[in-house]
């Protein structure tokens, strides 16, 4: 029972402390002009910091496990800690996009309006259809809080899922037999 305790204890203090990171990063990019919700998802911090604190966590339950970490435990604290992560932002996103004194809510709706506008040539070239483009452009405006929570949540999930994956195959050592 101690594993699944320390396994628990391991992810919530990973995962809350990678949520705080997540949520600094979040307010540093906003306050410097950058929606950090309409950014390309390759130079999305999730990825980074994601990675940094499941690879923690998994070597912080290896570590206390004398050196050995079945590919389950370090899936199951992989999980844990990328859940909490994720819910924890979106919560933070729930709340502060709510707040309206911030405009956060306001800018995605008026940045992501003008994005669709300037490139809309080349969305059209690349498949998608006018119908899609002005669809979007009607939906926009009526984007709530907990949509851009969910939004970030949902695309959290294959984040965390394949660094997860990718760091518990590379970090799992069995007892010698």
């Amino acid at each position: 029972m101690k594993l699944k305790n320390n396994l628990v204890q391991t992810a919530i203090k990973f995962g809350l402390l990678g949520a705080l990171m997540i949520i600094i990063g979040l307010l540093v990019l906003f306050y410097l002009g950058k929606h950090p919700l309409l950014l390309n998802p390759l130079l999305d911090a999730r990825w980074m910091l994601f990675g940094l604190f499941i690879f923690f966590s998994i070597k912080s339950l290896r570590d206390d496990n004398g050196g050995f970490l079945h590919l389950w435990e370090g899936l199951a604290l992989g999980f844990l800690v990328y859940l909490i992560m994720a819910q924890m932002a979106a919560a933070f996103i729930a709340v502060f996009a709510s707040i309206d004194a911030t405009h956060f809510l306001a800018d995605y709706i008026r940045i992501a309006m003008e994005q669709i506008n300037a490139n809309r040539e080349a969305l059209i070239a690349n498949n998608i259809d006018e119908k899609t483009l002005t669809d979007a452009l009607e939906i926009l405006p009526t984007t709530t809080a907990n949509n851009l929570a969910f939004d970030y949540f949902l695309k959290s999930m294959p984040i965390g899922l394949i660094l997860t994956l990718i760091l518990s195959i590379l970090m799992r050592r069995k007892e010698e037999i």
